[in-house]
């Protein structure tokens, strides 16, 4: 059997290929259109916030009390953090003062 030629661009064959898609250019917007686009976008924007409203409801607010509790837990958990470190530094200052001395 034998196989059909293919043809390459830029073989050097002088046979005729279809026509690219011509790319469409857009026209100029005119003023009118420009006009529009920005109603546009502050309608986006208003659309926007809207939903930003709408997902703030959604949100679990913790209440007054939960806040000092939360707050709370912080503060102590910071404290004990904080002795526990200083624990180990002042252990290895002491154990840094044994070996140098």
């Amino acid at each position: 059997m034998a196989k059909p030629k293919e043809v390459l661009a830029g073989s050097g064959s002088r046979e005729k290929k279809p026509p690219a898609e011509a790319k469409k250019v857009p026209p100029r917007p005119e003023r009118k259109a420009v006009a529009k686009e920005k109603v546009n976008r502050l309608d986006e924007i208003k659309k926007y916030f809207k939903s930003v409203y709408g997902e703030l409801k959604k949100v679990h607010w913790p209440t007054r009390r939960e806040v000092l509790v939360y707050t709370g837990v912080v503060f102590v958990s910071v404290v004990i953090i904080g002795i526990v470190i200083w624990i180990f530094d002042s252990l290895l200052s002491r154990l840094l003062q044994l070996i140098l001395t």
